[in-house]
């Protein structure tokens, strides 16, 4: 099942990149489809948490989506074996807890995007026009970033949350996203 998963996600991404960017945004699309679920009549189509709780659902979607497809960039790019490492431990802990996430999903009816939002698409285009020591050192800086935004969302989850189940999937994410942005601000020490 995890190896179709991740076939899956692997071939969701490769469509996203033949997309135009001129389409919606796919976690503006998810989040708009959430939104209405709470106004149908149908109660098999009625999402199961807050808006709040679906839009952290989404925003973790998204961000996991970003990382695995940042990862197969930097692994087709990268001659540098810390980034090549680093982007395949993205590979496999965000394929893992995209798993797990959309599992949860569908339980709580919640749409998740199916493709990077356009912000994170743009990163990745910026990225693909790089290559040597200037891709390795804005893939490090991107995934700094990216994993403090995310360690920020999972943590007010973990905290906050009303939602037991994604409250679960956040405190146990806390301490992964945490000892990425470990690892990438020692890889990206390293590269000054």
């Amino acid at each position: 099942m995890k190896n179709f998963l991740f076939l899956l996600y692997s071939t969701a991404f490769t469509v996203m990149i033949a997309c135009s960017s001129q389409e919606k945004d796919a976690k503006e699309v998810a989040d708009s489809i959430n939104q209405t679920k709470d106004t149908v009549t149908n109660s098999a189509d009625i999402i199961t948490v807050r808006d709040n709780e679906a839009e952290f659902a989404t925003n973790a979607a998204d961000a996991g989506l970003a990382e695995i497809n940042l990862a197969n960039l930097a692994i087709g790019k990268t001659t540098n074996t810390e980034i090549k490492a680093y982007a395949n431990m993205m590979l496999k802990d965000h394929g893992m807890a995209n798993d797990e996430l959309i599992v949860l999903a569908k339980s709580k009816n919640i749409t998740l995007p199916i493709a990077m939002s356009a912000e994170n698409q743009k990163h990745r285009d910026e990225l693909a026009g790089l290559t040597g020591s200037d891709f390795d050192k804005k893939y490090a800086k991107l995934m700094e970033e990216n994993h403090v935004k995310v360690l920020a969302f999972m943590e007010h989850q973990a905290r906050k949350g009303t939602d037991p189940d994604l409250k679960a999937f956040a405190s146990k994410n806390v301490p992964v996203i945490n000892s990425h942005l470990n690892a990438i601000r020692k890889i990206k020490d390293g590269l000054k």
